[in-house]
């Protein structure tokens, strides 16, 4: 019989904020550009278009830091956190760009830790706290499984991903593990549904294993790779799956309906169980979802003159390719190469990189202009 960690649940939690925090720290490192410094990539404001400038910014970013190291040792570690996730939603709130599916999920794990007192005489509170752990990490897999049902992943991101064995083998052997792709989507909403459920939960904890080990090798940081921090997630992710699920994880004598008073369930329940089913209907935004991979994203094409092109700034001009008789602009390209991470694809993004390009060129609507496209189309509806 598969025992597993023979943790305790407080120090799984202890271990889990440690793992949380000293992510968090290496993963705004490996996008540094997106937290401070000089940038053309225009900021996307949730409000008004307000932002610190560089260098000042380094001192909010060094701050924020300084606060999630400082609650790694000292006992106000919750007050800590708190101003730490102030300072962090700030950020955000004056780029959403910043809203990155790792950040907001680390961001959720220590908003619920920060409730946590640390406290292990009351077995029916800190396995409340544990299980709502829980049931964010379940959620991740399977509202991405669902996002990557459709065929822009399948036909796209997939065989992007796999590209490098494209040297390695031969066309047929290629063609073949694309086929593969179509069973991804379902691996994960197995693991996720699988984690909840006790009797084949060591078999979703070996496929997700093994699913992540895939990513870091296939994601490993390169020209074409350049979203570090989503790739450092995955190694993250392998000691959070064994401290949340590997083992004895609930006390003898706790209900499952203690949750009912629980406030904190009725939150994330909310957060990540709910509002992510309107993905698809444009309401509720992919990022807030945990997506990591998805192809049911909106997307525009920003196309202009030749006019416009020779006004833009020589390292712009690297992203922009030609189409009949326009250019198009690959905002997303731009943005991982100078933010080392994915755009923030939704409109509010759009319009402020289309008002950046309008105000440095001052291109006229016939120069310049924008086209919404419609979100990729699920192969079923969930």
């Amino acid at each position: 019989m598969i025992e597993g960690l023979t943790i305790p649940i407080p120090q799984r939690l202890l271990l889990i904020r440690v793992t949380i925090c000293i992510s968090l720290i290496i993963s705004v490192f490996l996008s540094l550009n997106l937290w401070a410094g000089e940038r053309l990539f225009p900021y996307a404001p949730a409000y008004e278009p307000f932002f610190i400038k560089a260098p000042y910014d380094y001192f909010v970013v060094g701050f924020f830091m300084l606060l999630i190291v400082a609650s790694l040792f000292l006992k106000k570690h919750r007050l800590l956190i708190f101003l730490a996730l102030l300072i962090g939603a700030t950020m955000v709130f004056y780029d959403l760009n910043r809203l990155q599916p790792w950040f907001y999920i680390y961001f959720a794990f220590l908003f619920v830790l920060m409730f946590y007192n640390g406290r292990i005489d009351d077995a029916n509170k800190f396995t409340s706290f544990f299980i709502v752990l829980q049931l964010i990490f379940c959620s991740i897999y399977i509202f991405n499984g669902i996002s990557q049902l459709n065929s822009l992943f399948i036909e796209t991101d997939f065989p992007e991903l796999i590209s490098p064995l494209q040297k390695m083998m031969s066309e047929r052997q290629f063609i073949f593990i694309k086929k593969i792709g179509v069973f991804i989507p379902y691996v994960l909403i197995f693991i996720g549904v699988g984690l909840i459920i006790r009797p084949i939960r060591y078999l979703a904890i070996t496929f997700a294993v093994i699913f992540h080990i895939l990513l870091i090798i296939f994601l490993f940081p390169s020209q074409n790779n350049q979203n570090y921090a989503m790739w450092f997630c995955n190694i993250t992710f392998i000691p959070l799956l064994f401290l949340l699920f590997s083992g004895k994880t609930k006390q003898r004598y706790y209900s499952p309906t203690l949750l009912l008073q629980f406030p904190l369930f009725y939150l994330i329940i909310a957060l990540f169980w709910i509002m992510p089913c309107f993905n698809q209907k444009n309401i509720w935004p992919d990022n807030l979802s945990g997506n990591f991979k998805s192809g049911n994203m909106n997307v525009v094409e920003i196309k202009f003159s030749k006019i416009v092109l020779d006004k833009l700034p020589p390292y712009v001009q690297h992203f922009c390719y030609q189409k009949d008789s326009a250019y198009i602009l690959d905002y997303n390209t731009w943005c991982r190469d100078e933010l080392s991470t994915n755009c923030y694809r939704e409109y509010i993004t759009f319009n402020n990189i289309y008002q950046y390009l309008q105000g440095r060129t001052q291109a006229t609507v016939n120069d310049l202009q924008m086209e919404l496209k419609p979100r990729q189309k699920l192969l079923f509806k969930p």
